[in-house]
């Protein structure tokens, strides 16, 4: 089984073993599962408080694109 090296501030290591105890689960277990599911499947944290934080006057939604555009081209 493949192995990854890792340096983390004691802090960090700290809460990883706190959590990983919690869930009763290994350490490379809980840090598997925090790369397989967690890392992937959720947005970035704070990534919906952004939603119209843009104060420039210039940055305005394009116009409706013809839809006949989507067509799928023949082929090549």
């Amino acid at each position: 089984m493949p192995q990854l090296s890792l340096y983390l501030d004691d802090a960090t290591m700290d809460k990883l073993r706190n959590d990983a105890s919690r869930e009763g689960v290994s350490l490379s277990r809980h840090a598997a599962r925090l790369i397989q599911v967690d890392g992937s499947s959720r947005w970035p944290h704070g990534f919906f408080d952004l939603y119209g934080s843009v104060s420039d006057s210039t940055f305005v939604e394009p116009p409706e694109l013809d839809w006949t555009l989507d067509a799928s081209r023949p082929s090549m």
